[in-house]
Parts: structure tokens; C-alpha cells; sequence
């Protein structure tokens, strides 16, 4: 049975159902596993908690979008 994890920062229901989706189908495409045996795990990490650059995402955010 495959585990997926995934981190990644806040989505909403939808989107997290649409990736999902992609990732089980793909899984099964390529292995020929059933979908049913696969499980996919999100851990959703705030940007206030996460880094890129030397930049927290959070105030790389707030930047981005007061370019707007």
C-alpha cells in the first residue's frame, strides 16, 4: 500500500481533493496498484513557518502582494 506525504502550505478542501487525485491516478497508471490501497497524507505547514531563500514565506508573501 503506497504512502504519499505531502507538505505543503495551507489549501483549501478542493484543492488538496484535486491533487489527490492526480498523485492516486498517476501512482496507478504507472504501477497498475489499485487506487483503493493508496493513501495520501497532507501536512500543512503555515508560511510563518517556513523559509526559502533565507526569507520566510510570510513576509515574502506580504511583499508579493503589495506589488499588486
Amino acid at each position: 500500500m503506497p504512502i504519499v506525504q505531502i507538505t505543503i502550505l495551507p489549501q483549501s478542501a478542493e484543492k488538496k481533493a484535486e491533487i489527490s487525485k492526480v498523485i492516486t491516478d498517476g501512482i496507478h497508471r504507472i504501477t497498475g496498484i489499485r487506487k483503493e490501497a493508496m493513501v495520501i497524507l497532507f501536512y500543512e505547514l503555515p508560511a510563518e513557518n517556513c523559509a526559502d531563500g533565507g526569507e520566510m514565506l510570510s513576509e515574502k508573501f506580504k511583499r508579493m502582494q503589495s506589488k499588486e
